[in-house]
């Protein structure tokens, strides 16, 4: 097999993508054991939320996985108060800038997601 530039280009971007993730829950790691308390407090009526309390008694990763989940909770939030799992009240009150950190990680994690479909269908194209 002969190594293009096409290659080289994008062994780059999934080397990007893989930083990008691994940043990304370093973020999620830092904030969950720095705002943990916060983000808590700020949704204590949600019963959604509630359930998800198990993974703080799972060590690191289900830290990460709570701050996570409370992401992804306040993404669909809309659609999660209409069917009665999110109080409408947590969310509104939910601190303004900790609230954009969580969505902002969301969004990228999505993006991250995408891209990283992208490069395997990519793959896929140079090899056959």
């Amino acid at each position: 097999m002969v190594i293009t530039t096409a290659h080289i280009v994008l062994g780059v971007f999934v080397g990007v993508t893989f930083l990008g993730m691994f940043t990304l829950i370093g973020y999620y790691f830092y904030l969950g054991y720095t705002r943990m308390d916060s983000i808590l407090e700020a949704v204590k009526n949600c019963s959604l939320i509630n359930s998800y309390r198990f993974y703080l008694f799972m060590g690191p990763w289900g830290k990460m996985m709570m701050v996570a989940g409370v992401g992804s909770c306040l993404l669909f939030s809309n659609y999660l108060i209409k069917h009665g799992a999110l109080d409408k009240g947590d969310i509104e009150n939910f601190p303004e800038p900790l609230k954009g950190r969580l969505l902002m990680l969301q969004y990228i994690g999505w993006v991250l997601l995408a891209s990283l479909f992208l490069e395997v269908i990519a793959v896929k194209i140079l090899r056959g």
